[in-house]
């Protein structure tokens, strides 16, 4: 009976946090700036080149930025899990691991969307 009722209070604690990081994190970095997305619009090869190259530059950031966390985490759930000797350790890893890795998509889509569209190629 008591595994079931640990199980349940840890099920339960999981599903909070997962509920409650959401709105918290949305709300906690509001600001008052309108749209926030751009746009590069250029008229010549040559500046074409140049901001896509710069786009692709901060795109391969945002990227390594992401794969970093995402390792960051799965390496404290390998540690969190050598180190755990009962099922509600374990679980509990779990969600922190699911947790940190719904952290890193999050900042992930906020600065995919601050990072606006690829630059147009200009038309002949």
């Amino acid at each position: 009976m008591n595994r079931t009722a640990a199980r349940s209070a840890a099920a339960l604690a999981i599903v909070v946090l997962l509920g409650l990081s959401g709105p918290v994190a949305s709300f906690a970095g509001t600001t008052t700036s309108s749209s926030t997305t751009t746009t590069t619009v250029v008229s010549t090869m040559r500046e074409y080149r140049a901001a896509e190259r710069d786009y692709l530059q901060q795109l391969k950031v945002i990227n390594q930025t992401f794969e970093a966390a995402v390792k960051l985490a799965k390496s404290n759930f390998n540690i969190a899990i050598a180190a755990t000797t009962s099922a509600s350790d374990r679980i509990t890893a779990r969600a922190a691991l699911r947790l940190a890795i719904a952290n890193a998509t999050q900042q992930r889509a906020t600065s995919l969307i601050q990072l606006g569209k690829p630059p147009f190629k200009p038309r002949h």
